[in-house]
């Protein structure tokens, strides 16, 4: 999928698949899962720099802002502009095969719900990797393709854009050939509607959740 794939219509349109799930990508701000998230990463480094591959609007750019200097990259020209609206970091547009920035820069680097979208995973792992310090800490979220490739796929409602719907498992080999160990594994399901949130996660049944994190360090 090129640029163009992920205009307004990806994230706000009727066919999008957020307008069944969330109503548009600008709602999943409440959800509760990007403190989550955030928590889970400072187990492992407390601040630095952080950087979010494939931001989006920024939700997990800003939230890490809290505690790290925080960047985001996405692909997507309207994402980036949507982000000013709602992120308080540094949020750019950039390619997550071509990251514009120096070797070892971050302490941590995110991609949430970005790597099922690259067709040449392995170069943007890789360049992932370089530009995280010896030590640092890498998260992913990732969709379970039991749910996702295949169970939404019978009712017309899978993502055509997922072009890498790989199993946990594979995606645990696909780390360690690209110079990371894998620490932990989550599987979660986040909700939000009006005031009721909430967020359940396992590591015992990771392949029950519709998502899951891996957690991994250089």
């Amino acid at each position: 999928m090129g640029k163009s794939a992920y205009d307004e219509a990806y994230f706000e349109g009727r066919s999008s698949n957020y307008w069944w799930t969330v109503g548009s990508y600008g709602n999943l701000r409440q959800y509760p899962h990007w403190k989550e998230m955030l928590e889970l990463i400072r187990e492992f480094r407390k601040g630095g720099r952080l950087l979010d591959v494939g931001c989006a609007y920024g939700f997990l750019v800003d939230e890490a802002s809290k505690y790290f200097e925080s960047y985001g990259i996405d692909v997507s020209g309207f994402a980036v502009k949507k982000s000013k609206e709602y992120c308080r970091g540094n949020v750019s547009r950039a390619s997550a095969g071509h990251l514009p920035f120096r070797d070892e820069s971050f302490d941590a680097v995110t991609l949430v719900d970005t790597l099922e979208h690259v067709p040449g995973f392995n170069n943007c792992l890789k360049d992932v990797v370089r530009a995280l310090k010896k030590g640092g800490v890498l998260l992913l979220q990732l969709p379970n393709p039991l749910v996702w490739a295949h169970v939404c796929a019978r009712f017309g409602l899978d993502d055509e854009t997922h072009v890498n719907n790989f199993r946990l498992e594979q995606w645990q080999r696909v780390l360690l050939e690209n110079g990371v160990k894998v620490e932990k594994c989550f599987g979660f399901i986040s909700f939000s509607f009006k005031k009721v949130k909430f967020l359940v996660k396992s590591e015992r049944a990771v392949s029950l959740f519709p998502e899951f994190w891996i957690i991994a360090k250089k």
